[in-house]
């Protein structure tokens, strides 16, 4: 599903870039919201997620690039149509996806949108290798590997504790979270998975008991059967 966002001052520009954007995508615009006015763009993008900006450069005497001045700009792909060939070097300095220069064909403007579709089907790929998925009041969350701190076994269930402190339950066992993750995580108990980057150092208990301390206080266990593992792996 796509959230777009066109800012462009020239009405029949505009028009054109809506026609080519609903068939570039079809039926996976959800919403395409146009101003021909910089204020009213700054405050919609502010207050409302998008995934697509398709903007003009020079709108009535102001400056489209003040959008990418805001702290937003690295949550969406920004593709910037503008009669000013001149702006291309500053609009890739701005981290834009691509400088479609008018007047463009049907067949380039289509390329750009192509181009957003690939970087972010690799983007969705690389976050799927490196995030585990839970359903949540109804949604689905998605959990960075790097905010796990451990996992920790409860039945038929997994609670992932996060480096925040907040913990979460995932309907899934142990067995089935180890073969989503990748090699930064180590079960060191038949009870837990560990994050190998936030060890700190094996604790040794009494009777031959080991534990292993990660982040700043969290404490988990390790059996004696990993014991040596674990060592080798940390150097």
């Amino acid at each position: 599903m796509v959230r777009a966002v066109l800012v462009e001052d020239d009405k029949l520009m505009a028009r054109t870039i809506q026609h080519y954007c609903r068939e570039a995508f079809g039926k996976s615009l959800v919403s395409l919201k146009t101003f021909d006015e910089l204020t009213p763009a700054l405050y919609s993008i502010r207050e409302n997620p998008i995934d697509l900006l398709l903007l003009d450069i020079n709108l009535k005497g102001q400056s489209g690039y003040e959008i990418l001045k805001l702290p937003e700009k690295d949550s969406f792909y920004t593709i910037v149509i503008s009669s000013d060939k001149q702006n291309a070097v500053s609009a890739f300095d701005f981290g834009v996806l691509d400088f479609v220069a008018k007047p463009f064909t049907r067949e380039r403007f289509i390329a750009a949108i192509d181009r957003m579709k690939s970087a972010s089907a690799s983007k969705a790929d690389s976050m799927r290798k490196n995030s585990i998925s839970l359903k949540k009041d109804g949604m689905i969350e998605v959990i960075r590997f790097q905010d796990i701190l451990y996992l920790e076994a409860s039945g038929n269930f997994t609670e992932i504790h996060l480096k925040s402190g907040r913990k979460e339950l995932i309907r899934k066992t142990m067995e089935s979270v180890l073969s989503e993750l990748n090699s930064d995580f180590f079960r060191s108990h038949r009870s837990f998975i560990i994050n190998l980057s936030e060890v700190k150092k094996i604790l040794h208990g009494k009777g031959n008991h080991f534990k292993v301390l990660l982040g700043d206080s969290a404490e988990v266990a390790l059996s004696r059967s990993n014991y040596n593992t674990l060592k080798d792996m940390l150097g």
